[in-house]
């Protein structure tokens, strides 16, 4: 399981850094966003969902500038996926990835969208649910509230 979220959060951060970073044909930098929140370190908290029960999970967030990325998983670790985003003066908007074993031993992996807000030691981000990535033959989460406290 670690070496497919491995490959989603490598995938994920050079998305956001070439996101990030200015096209070598730009004659000019981009320019500087504006103030941040930090995210960076280590959060703890709730995963609910719409159509499964609520999990307990941990989340390491690495930041530069305003470029977020990160890992996250289940407190039963039956749950893993990443992060990668950017952060506003309050906030983050960017994607979330998701990974489990189905009750029939499957790998189902998919991705979304999630942001909302962020503060100096919580942070609460929704998303509508996930998209299967390849065939993914089991329920993915939907209607999602991540609730955490900087750890």
């Amino acid at each position: 399981m670690r070496t497919t979220v491995g490959a989603v959060v490598i995938a994920l951060v050079l998305a956001a850094a070439s996101a990030c970073s200015a096209s070598p044909a730009t004659p000019s930098p981009a320019p500087l966003p504006g103030p941040v929140v930090n995210i960076a370190g280590n959060w703890s908290g709730t995963f609910e969902s719409g159509n499964f029960s609520t999990r307990t999970i941990t989340m390491t967030v690495v930041q530069g500038g305003n470029c977020v990325d990160g890992v996250w998983t289940s407190g039963a670790s039956d749950w893993t996926g990443a992060i990668s985003g950017f952060a506003g003066a309050d906030s983050f908007s960017g994607q979330i990835s998701f990974e489990a074993v189905t009750e029939r031993g499957d790998r189902c992996t998919a991705v979304g969208n999630t942001s909302g807000q962020v503060g100096s030691d919580t942070l609460r981000w929704t998303s509508t649910g996930f998209t299967a990535v390849g065939q993914c033959t089991g329920t993915l989460p939907n209607t999602i509230v991540i609730s955490l406290r900087r750890s």
